[in-house]
């Protein structure tokens, strides 16, 4: 996860800066929804018969936000990337639509888990918001989380899971990005004026991620 350079942090409430951070985060939605469009109009039928292509995506994915603090701050340049990413992202997340879409109310469970995810996503960044609680303890907790749902996952290619376990899992995630939200609306307050877009990419891994953890419960949870 990115994280902001604390000692530059901006001394006073930056209306610009909260405009900046998420007027980049809806960017990113519009872009990331107009890749799955495209993707699901003309690609899906390409990355089921050459599904490497989704590997190499998401290597570039991987390479745009380990370089963002190199791109983030040179204009046009940081726009054009942050589109970019989020609009490869849509594309990257074409077969899991696919896969929903053709099987019988899958569409009902997108709609939901769209729904879900952004009742969820204002609930927790609104909290994050007014709390007066100090959420800087929780990003220990949350970065380890990650990495072992990330080493979990690994796991999972070699030995999969059942579906009660799928949704052990699943819950988890839902709950490690709820918490990310919730710490990274309130560092907001911490990012130096000129790292908006750092700022925005951050929320929009949130509820990236939140959005498939919360997918993924609640299929495991209508397979019961």
């Amino acid at each position: 996860m990115i994280t902001p350079a604390l000692s530059e942090a901006r001394p006073v409430f930056s209306t610009s800066f909260y405009s900046k951070v998420f007027l980049c985060f809806g960017l990113a939605i519009a872009m990331s929804a107009l890749g799955t469009y495209l993707g699901m109009t003309y690609l899906s039928r390409f990355f089921f018969s050459t599904p490497v292509t989704s590997y190499i995506l998401i290597g570039l994915e991987i390479v745009l936000v380990l370089t963002a603090r190199m791109w983030s701050q040179h204009k046009p340049l940081n726009y054009i990337l942050f589109a970019a990413f989020a609009f490869i992202t849509g594309v990257t997340i074409v077969p899991l639509i696919a896969f929903f879409t053709m099987s019988a109310g899958g569409i009902a469970l997108l709609v939901k888990a769209l729904t879900a995810t952004a009742l969820m996503f204002g609930a927790t960044a609104v909290f994050g918001a007014t709390t007066k609680y100090n959420l800087q303890g929780l990003r220990g907790f949350l970065v380890m989380s990650v990495m072992g749902m990330i080493i979990v996952q690994l796991i999972g290619i070699f030995v999969p899971w059942g579906n009660s376990f799928e949704m052990i899992f699943s819950g988890f995630g839902v709950a490690v990005f709820s918490g990310y939200i919730m710490y990274d609306i309130q560092q907001l307050k911490n990012y130096p004026e000129n790292q908006y877009i750092e700022a925005a990419l951050q929320l929009y891994l949130d509820i990236f991620n939140l959005f498939i953890y919360i997918l993924r419960l609640m299929s495991a949870l209508n397979r019961r």
